[in-house]
């Protein structure tokens, strides 16, 4: 056997203290990080959740609160709500919030949008989410989903069942939230039957069952609608689609079980990956406030199974389908031309698209095949 020198001995003992320093170094690196990671969430954070409606609605601020709930025990929260708060009552609600100690405020409502840049300004030390808003800066910030691609897959399911041609639609304000999911919905429905009509009536609320409820009788017994939609937080609309034996397509949270007789499907929001995101952005201090409108990728949106109930026409699944692929692999959009308004006039040309601008902000047109009755 070879004997080693000591100028080699030296060299293999040194090469083992640099790796042993190695490992130390990466341990104490872990270590400190998940050490890191822990006392950020040692402490309970409080997030107050403002809604223009009740957190048990089965609707819009029932998707908010039941995900905050969710991801409260692993990041250490304590959700706060303020319930059927109105734009105007806004501000006070955040006032009260910041009073009980609140770092994070989650303002479900684009009502909201209005008081979010003066609310952040007042409390730099707080941060604003704010759902369907526009602000963008150094504590706020602004979200959505592009639920227009789901309303326009529901539209499929829709114009597959109806046998009367014509479809209800209960609409809150003519904002352009709202307007885009009309004109998504109705291109979805006339893809597969074109000579479909939506009818929609604008309620003038997002919460107020009277209103909305009255919108799809009158859509029912007028018009023949054969199937009601909505967008408002009312569940008015799918009760009176259940009692006059129509069919229905629900809005916000998953009502399948609710409405076994009438349900088809739903376009609803999964909001916790997104929250959970967010809000720990905000508890390490690493928030940026962003303007984001969020696609299929994110998770936040997603059509109720059309089979769980059985009640959708078989024919809608493969135009369903195709639909779908072509919006994951982006060779398809909604708006893609051309389309045309119910006036006759060439809105998006052959080959051209609606830019998000237009979609985000000012749409103020409807796609041939929908009829405004008030």
């Amino acid at each position: 056997m070879r004997k080693l020198s000591m100028k080699q001995i030296s060299l293999i003992v040194s090469g083992s203290v640099f790796t042993i320093l190695l490992i130390a170094v990466f341990i104490i690196l872990n270590f400190t990080k998940k050490n890191v990671n822990v006392d950020v969430l040692r402490d309970k954070t409080l997030v107050g959740l403002i809604t223009r409606g009740s957190v048990s609605d089965m609707s819009w601020s029932q998707s908010h609160f039941d995900a905050l709930v969710r991801i409260s025990e692993e990041l250490n929260l304590e959700v706060i709500c303020r319930e059927n708060v109105t734009a105007e009552g806004f501000t006070d609600a955040v006032r009260s919030l910041a009073n009980e100690g609140c770092l994070v405020v989650v303002a479900a409502s684009y009502d909201y949008s209005r008081y979010i840049d003066e609310c952040g300004a007042e409390y730099p030390e707080m941060y604003f989410l704010n759902t369907a808003g526009t602000s963008a800066g150094r504590n706020t910030g602004s979200y959505f989903g592009r639920m227009y691609q789901y309303r326009y897959l529901s539209g499929i399911i829709a114009g597959t069942r109806t046998v009367t041609g014509s479809i209800g639609y209960v609409a809150s304000y003519p904002i352009p939230e709202v307007v885009r999911g009309i004109n998504a919905f109705t291109l979805g429905v006339r893809s597969v039957n074109p000579e479909a009509v939506v009818h929609v009536s604008f309620c003038g609320t997002w919460t107020d069952d009277k209103a909305a409820g009255e919108c799809a009788d009158k859509l029912i017994t007028d018009f023949d609608a054969d199937i009601i939609t909505m967008h408002t937080d009312s569940l008015a609309p799918l009760d009176e689609a259940e009692k006059h034996g129509v069919w229905s397509i629900g809005y916000n949270f998953d009502n399948s079980d609710r409405y076994k007789g009438s349900y088809l499907t739903g376009c609803v929001w999964n909001w916790d990956g997104y929250y959970k995101e967010q809000i720990l952005s905000c508890i390490q201090r690493k928030f940026r406030g962003k303007n984001n409108w969020l696609g299929a990728e994110s998770g936040i949106m997603e059509l109720t199974d059309p089979e769980r109930n059985g009640n959708a026409a078989p024919e809608y699944k493969e135009p369903l389908e195709n639909a779908r692929q072509r919006f994951e692999d982006y060779s398809f959009d909604v708006f893609y031309g051309p389309v045309t308004d119910n006036e006759g006039n060439v809105r998006v040309g052959d080959g051209e698209s609606l830019p998000d601008d237009i979609m985000m902000n000012s749409i103020d047109w409807y796609v041939e095949g929908v009829e405004i009755e008030g």
